[in-house]
């Protein structure tokens, strides 16, 4: 189906930060409830911690892998007087729709001592600083392995195909909006061009992707000024042309809600990295 094959074409993961984390004896780690731009993997190796993710209470304890989307509030706090250890990494995600809310996965799975999630881990953590090509090919490689992973761990009996998450009329949406990030593209153009009624098409839309179109298309067009801010030298007011801005000021701000960052500063910041 196109949908899947557009999925695939389109996949990436960049992996930014990540390691193996102990505190020391009486180190408080902590956070107070916020959000964080990037997902979020924490495995824990010993001990166990507080997390408050998405409103659900969690301890976690030795065996626990946590997945955060990003976006999704969050604290964590651990016990200072108890040992405690993770592994951890933060990483973007795009299309980032389809394998969080369409897979709907747990934010929480078991993984067992020595098997391939604590493997996985510590070769990355060999070569998670290396700036060597192959092993920056390799940390990238480990993260799409973590993620199979989780995911196998996540749904144990079941096997997931990316074409059965839609059908025809969801491969064309898909595919239009795609194609036309650089035009307007609202609820109601979009619902008389595939012939539904608006609020049945949001509806249709959210029930397929996770998202509304109008949170679907902001993400995605997001995702692809990100892409081109690291993959390309354009001036950034070309590239708000290729995603439809005309605003600068309200493109800045808007990409700066979702990462943290200006456009400029993120691309300065992803070529040091």
């Amino acid at each position: 189906m196109r949908f899947q094959k557009a999925y695939f074409e389109n996949l990436n993961m960049v992996c930014h930060l990540g390691g193996y984390f102990a505190p020391a004896y009486e180190e408080v780690w902590e956070r107070a409830p916020h959000t964080f731009s990037q997902n979020k993997f924490y495995c824990i190796k010993k001990g166990h911690i507080r997390l408050v993710i998405a409103g659900v209470e969690y301890e976690g304890k030795a065996g626990d892998w946590f997945f955060i989307p990003a976006g999704t509030e969050h604290s964590y706090s651990n016990f200072p007087e108890e040992p405690f250890e993770k592994y951890w990494m933060h990483f973007d995600l795009y299309p980032f729709a389809a394998l969080t809310s369409l897979l709907n996965l747990p934010h929480k799975v078991c993984y067992p001592e020595n098997g391939a999630a604590e493997k996985l881990f510590k070769a990355y953590v060999r070569l998670a600083d290396s700036k060597k090509m192959t092993d920056m090919i390799t940390v990238k490689a480990i993260l799409t392995a973590l993620l199979a992973e989780y995911i196998r761990l996540s749904h144990p009996e079941e096997e997931f195909s990316v074409g059965n998450m839609g059908d025809e009329r969801m491969d064309e949406i898909l595919d239009f909006i795609r194609k036309n990030l650089d035009k307007p593209l609202s609820v109601s153009d979009l619902s008389e061009k595939f012939h539904f009624h608006p609020n049945h098409f949001i509806r249709f839309f959210k029930s397929r992707t996770g998202q509304t179109p109008a949170r679907y298309i902001k993400i995605l067009k997001m995702e692809t000024a990100k892409r081109y801010l690291e993959k390309t030298d354009l001036y950034v007011t070309e590239i708000m042309e290729k995603i439809g801005q005309t605003d600068a000021a309200s493109f800045s701000k808007q990409f700066k809600s979702m990462y943290s960052m200006s456009p400029m500063e993120y691309r300065r910041y992803f070529r040091q990295t």
